[in-house]
C-alpha cells in the first residue's frame, strides 16, 4: 500500500514546491503600487490609497461644503438615500460602472425629481436610467451607450466654470504612460430641441461631461472616472479641473455610493449594448485571470487536475481475486477409497494402500527407499533397510519388522478385518514414537 502511495505523495510535494516558487517569484516581481484602474476589489474605492483609488476625492468632498456631511451608502439606494424635498442634497457615484435594479433606479429618479443633484462618473450608464433621461430622442439618435477613443493623452475642458486652459490627463502603469480608452457621449445625442447640454469636452470636441435635467434637479454624467482618481488629483492642473466638476453640485449633504459599483463588462452585458466586444473582454475566465489571487488558484487547480490525470492514465493493476483456502483433498480421496474398500470388505486392498502410504512417508521423512513388487505387492526390503530405519527413527528393529511381517500376511493370505486393524495400529504406534 505504501509503495502505491509514494508517487502521489511525491507529486503533491512537487506541486506545493512549485506553487511556493511561483508565489515567491510573484511577490518579488509585484509592483509596490496597484496601477490597475480596471475592476478589482480596490479599484475606485474611497478607502484605496493606490493610484486609481478615490481616497483623495472622497476626502475632498467630505470638506467641500462647510457644515454639510458626506455619508457613505452601506446598503441599497432605496434603503439609505433620503429624498430631500428642499433639493439641496447630492448623490455621487465614481467607478468603472454601476448596477441598479428597477427599485433603485426609480428611487434615484425621484431623488433628482425633487430638485437634488446626481453626479455619476462611469464608463457606461444603465440603459434603464437613460431611457428616462433621454426619453425624447434627437432625430435618428437612438441611445447605444458611451463611445470611446483610444489614445495616450487626453485634454479636457469645461464650458463653465472655465478653468485656466485645458487639463491634460493620461493613464500610466508604474509611471509609464499607456494607451487608454477615453469615453465620451456622442454629439448626435445633443440637439437644440432637448434640454440636456454639454458641460465639458474631451479633446475640445467630444462631450465627456453633460447635464441632463429631470424634474427639478439634474443628472451630471461624466464618462471618465479616471480623472477623479488619486493619481489625477495629485497634479495641480487636473485637481482644478475636478474642482470645476464638483462646483456643479448643490450646496448640501453628499451621499457617496460604493455599493452599486460593478465591472464594466457586467454593466454593458446587462445593457445589451450594441458595441462589439470580443470574448476576451466579457468572458468569466478573463476576469479570473486579471485577479492575481484567482489566477494562482486557477493555475493550481489546473495543475492538480493534470497531475491526477497523469497518474490515472497509467496502467492500473488488476484487482487480485480472493482465492479460496487451500484444502488438502488427498485426505478426502483416501477416506473415500478406504470407505469403498471397507464397504466391499476388500481388506487386502486397504492393507496395500496403507503400506504404500507408509513407504511414501518413510521416503519423505527419512529418505529411505522401499518398493512393492508387482504383482505380489510384497515389500522389497532387507536387513540393512530395517537397521537404518531403526537408527533414524529410534524405533526397535523388532517393532519395525513386525509391521512388515503383518503386511506380508495380508498379501499372502486372505486377510480378515482383525488383521487389517492390527496392521493399522502397528503403523500408528510407529509414527507416534518415531523421531
Amino acid at each position: 500500500m505504501s509503495s502505491n502511495r509514494t508517487p502521489v505523495l511525491i507529486a503533491l510535494l512537487a506541486i506545493v514546491l512549485l506553487a511556493a516558487v511561483f508565489y515567491y517569484t510573484y511577490q518579488s516581481s509585484k509592483p509596490k503600487y496597484d496601477w490597475s484602474d480596471s475592476w478589482s476589489e480596490s479599484a475606485y474605492q474611497e478607502t484605496n490609497a493606490e493610484p486609481y483609488g478615490t481616497q483623495i476625492a472622497h476626502r475632498l468632498l467630505g470638506n467641500y461644503f462647510p457644515g454639510k456631511k458626506l455619508a457613505d451608502l452601506k446598503q441599497s439606494i432605496v434603503d439609505e438615500l433620503p429624498i430631500d424635498p428642499a433639493g439641496n442634497s447630492n448623490y455621487c457615484f465614481i467607478g468603472e460602472a454601476l448596477y441598479m435594479d428597477s427599485a433603485s433606479t426609480d428611487h434615484l429618479l425621484r431623488f433628482v425629481e425633487a430638485g437634488n443633484t446626481a453626479l455619476m462618473a462611469s464608463k457606461t450608464i444603465p440603459f434603464d436610467l437613460m431611457f428616462k433621461l433621454y426619453y425624447t430622442e434627437c432625430p435618428e439618435a437612438e441611445w447605444t451607450d458611451y463611445s470611446y477613443r483610444a489614445d495616450t493623452i487626453a485634454s479636457m475642458t469645461l464650458r463653465e466654470p472655465k478653468p485656466d486652459g485645458s487639463a491634460s490627463f493620461h493613464y500610466a502603469v508604474q509611471n509609464v504612460i499607456r494607451e487608454y480608452n477615453w469615453h465620451y457621449i456622442g454629439g448626435r445625442y445633443f440637439c437644440d430641441s432637448l434640454a440636456h447640454h454639454p458641460l465639458g469636452y474631451l479633446n475640445d470636441s467630444l462631450v465627456n461631461f453633460a447635464r441632463f435635467p429631470y424634474g427639478k434637479g439634474f443628472f451630471l454624467l461624466h464618462t471618465n472616472p479616471i480623472v477623479f482618481s488619486n493619481y489625477s488629483l495629485l497634479r495641480t492642473e487636473t485637481r482644478q479641473y475636478v474642482e470645476g466638476v464638483f462646483s456643479w453640485l448643490s450646496e448640501g449633504n453628499i451621499y457617496w455610493d460604493a455599493m452599486s459599483r460593478v465591472p464594466e463588462a457586467v454593466a454593458r452585458r446587462r445593457n445589451r449594448s450594441g458595441e462589439s466586444r470580443s470574448l476576451d473582454d466579457d468572458h468569466t475566465l478573463s476576469y479570473i485571470l486579471k485577479q492575481p489571487a484567482l489566477a494562482w488558484a486557477w493555475y493550481l487547480l489546473v495543475g492538480l487536475a493534470l497531475t491526477w490525470l497523469f497518474f490515472r492514465a497509467k496502467r492500473r493493476q488488476r484487482p487480485i481475486p480472493v482465492l479460496p483456502k487451500n484444502e488438502n483433498s488427498s485426505y478426502e480421496f483416501i477416506s473415500t477409497i478406504a470407505h469403498l474398500h471397507f464397504r466391499e470388505k476388500n481388506y487386502q486392498g486397504l492393507c496395500i494402500q496403507s503400506m504404500k502410504l507408509f513407504i511414501t512417508q518413510l521416503r519423505e521423512r527419512y529418505g529411505l527407499l522401499a518398493h512393492l513388487e508387482h504383482p505380489t505387492m510384497k515389500p522389497r526390503i532387507d536387513d540393512e533397510f530395517l537397521r537404518r530405519l531403526s537408527v533414524v527413527s529410534e524405533i526397535p528393529e523388532s517393532q519395525i519388522r513386525d509391521i512388515f511381517t503383518r503386511y506380508l500376511a495380508t498379501v499372502q493370505y486372505q486377510p480378515t478385518e482383525e488383521m487389517m486393524v492390527d496392521l493399522h495400529l502397528a503403523m500408528e504406534q510407529f509414527w507416534k514414537k518415531a523421531k
